[in-house]
């Protein structure tokens, strides 16, 4: 079984200068990487809006905005403050401006002109850290995708059981069958309830969300007082447990099998 295509990994480029973009980026070419080229702040920022980013190389000396502020709107982001950041100028940084760059979140400096050897094995970790995220990321998606699938298997099969046992319970006079019934029965539905647990969980991590399902309930009994969960009580009195064992459904409004009474 072939492993499954994931997509390239990103680059983020900032420079101002054309040339400084189009050298960067013939260094750094290599399969599987995507580079993603911005001449300003502002452009930078409209890509990191709609892309996932594994590194980011800003130039540090920019007109209007420079590197470091650059950076510093990058942490405010909930998208990009996670995306690494490399520096990179043409001077020596002086010690003050080292650390305000590494506050604004840099993980290193390059100094140009640029060692090739360098900027490879500086920007390598950052690209196979990336490809092995993507790659755990899909692998944890066929895994939901194959919950989701068994939990949808295994329906019918439930519901054939439950139906018989039911059958049983609605025909048989036999006292041990029928408790050999209702024991099959309730064992049926805690595992049907189960699957579906199962199943929205693999909903959820799969980005598709639980369905609401809409029921029309009868607030009646509840506003007139005449039901007893609803009364006043004394402070002294205590709240009952349902007896245990097997619970029946009564068709009240508004329970859904899912989401069941806690006792």
């Amino acid at each position: 079984m072939s492993k499954p295509r994931t997509p390239p990994v990103k680059f983020l480029l900032v420079d101002d200068h054309e040339e400084n973009l189009l050298a960067l980026e013939a260094l750094l070419h290599r399969e599987g990487l995507e580079i993603l080229k911005a001449r300003s702040g502002d452009e930078a920022l409209e890509l990191l809006l709609v892309h996932d980013l594994a590194l980011a190389l800003l130039d540090v000396h920019m007109p209007e905005m420079d590197g470091f502020a650059l950076a510093e709107l990058m942490r405010g982001s909930a998208r990009a403050r996670h995306v690494p950041i490399i520096f990179v100028t043409a001077n020596p940084l002086e010690q003050h401006r080292l650390f305000q760059g590494y506050d604004a979140g840099a993980v290193d400096f390059l100094i140009k002109p640029i060692d090739p050897l360098v900027l490879r094995h500086k920007t390598e970790t950052f690209f196979q850290l990336f490809k092995q995220r993507q790659e755990l990321t899909e692998t944890l998606r066929l895994n939901e995708t194959f919950v989701a699938a068994v939990g949808h298997d295994l329906k019918s099969p439930l519901n054939a059981i439950l139906v018989g046992a039911d059958l049983i319970l609605r025909t048989s006079t036999d006292p041990l069958t029928r408790r050999t019934a209702e024991r099959v029965h309730s064992s049926g539905r805690r595992m049907s309830r189960m699957v579906d647990e199962l199943f929205d969980l693999a909903r959820v991590r799969l980005g598709g969300g639980l369905p609401i399902e809409r029921q029309r309930v009868t607030l009646a009994p509840s506003s007139s007082g005449s039901s007893p969960s609803s009364r006043p009580r004394a402070p002294t009195e205590r709240f009952c447990s349902p007896p245990k064992g097997p619970r029946k459904r009564n068709g009240t409004a508004g329970e859904s099998n899912r989401f069941l009474p806690i006792s």
